[in-house]
């Protein structure tokens, strides 16, 4: 049998600039292997040709053999893979596997000093043991999970510990939406306390955006002439742009903001809008603090605001197709999460309207 020879070849083929780039080639025991080199660091079609060129003389070179680095140990493996395939992924997604990484990296080295032979599967008792909640356990699992897969196809381990945990997902119990009694109550409060953090919860009920979304708007993002709010795909959830439709109720508390830089956020530090944004949880712990002063159930979270939102306007009859894209679904099936907990006491339009026989 003659044996095939593959030549080296860059991808993506299409040469798409908004996607990873590397060079595929074989090993000598036909193993397909990626080398991204620093195609990475280069931003147009032509720097990324010269350096997958480069690559792939240094890859034709007969006495070049890759060199498969020596780990300290099962953790230093784990995290030169991520490192391998950081160009490859998107940014919040590295960021969230390097945190677990992180935190594993850390209970492992500190228990192999006492027994260097530990299982790193132990892993689950410690975060359980520690309280976290099922399904974050799961996630941070997984992930785990899967870099140790493809440590084993590079033939740098023979079994993955983690193969044989199976964690199943639990599903999380939604926020609730505040009564007319609570929202009066929290209302008035923050009037008098964090006029700002009123101000906030203003934006999640009126245009459904996220805490991490809402601390990520600048003046620039309200597109007065056309009353709508934009939010760039690098702080939207799913990475699209998307634009949000502006109530009536809403627009006036908007003219507020005209008056400054288009550069400013509109949620800074010192209550107004400025050049710093304010720190991730900052919005929503200050609501919890709230929430706890006026002793409201931790069924209630500053997430509410949205749930408050969908059922007030469902209530008053705005179509649900509306809400759906204001929220930014892409179908109803998903949207409908938000209102399953509607129950017989708010179909006020089925017991007012219902017709007699």
């Amino acid at each position: 049998m003659i044996k095939k020879i593959f030549a080296p070849k860059v991808y993506p083929l299409n040469e798409d600039l908004n996607r990873a780039w590397f060079v595929k080639y074989y090993d000598k025991t036909g193993r397909p292997c990626k080398k991204y080199g620093k195609l990475s660091v280069f931003n147009t079609v032509a720097e990324k040709r010269k350096e997958a060129a480069r690559i792939i003389k240094k890859l034709l070179e007969p006495d070049w053999q890759p060199t498969l680095p020596k780990y300290n140990d099962f953790a230093s493996a784990l995290a030169d893979r991520l490192e391998y395939k950081r160009p490859a992924i998107e940014p919040k997604s590295y960021q969230s596997y390097f945190s677990i990484l992180k935190l594993f990296t850390a209970w492992y080295r500190k228990e192999r000093i006492n027994n260097k032979h530990i299982n790193p599967a132990e892993y689950v008792r410690h975060l359980q043991i520690n309280g976290y909640h099922k399904n974050t356990i799961r996630n941070k699992i997984l992930v785990l999970k899967g870099l140790t897969n493809e440590i084993i196809e590079d033939g740098l381990l023979n079994k993955n510990p983690f193969e044989k945990i199976k964690l199943k997902k639990v599903k999380a119990k939604s926020k609730l939406p505040f009564s007319r009694e609570q929202v009066y109550l929290i209302k008035q409060y923050l009037l008098n306390y964090d006029k700002q953090l009123w101000e906030a919860c203003e934006f999640l009920y009126y245009l459904y955006l996220r805490p991490n979304e809402v601390r990520s708007l600048k003046v620039e993002d309200i597109i007065y002439t056309e009353w709508r709010v934009f939010l760039s795909g690098n702080i939207a959830k799913d990475d699209d742009n998307i634009y949000k439709a502006v109530p009536i109720p809403l627009r006036n508390k908007l003219l507020q903001y005209q008056k400054y830089p288009t550069q400013f956020y509109l949620f800074s530090y010192g209550g107004l809008p400025g050049l710093k944004m304010l720190s991730r949880d900052n919005l929503s712990k200050r609501f919890a603090a709230v929430l706890k002063a006026l002793n409201i159930s931790n069924r209630y979270s500053f997430y509410s605001w949205v749930h408050t939102g969908i059922k007030d306007a469902a209530m008053s009859g705005i179509p649900l197709k509306q809400l759906q894209l204001q929220k930014g679904h892409h179908d109803l099936n998903m949207f409908n999460e938000y209102m399953k907990d509607l129950g017989v006491d708010d179909c006020l339009q089925l017991i007012n309207n219902f017709p007699s026989l």
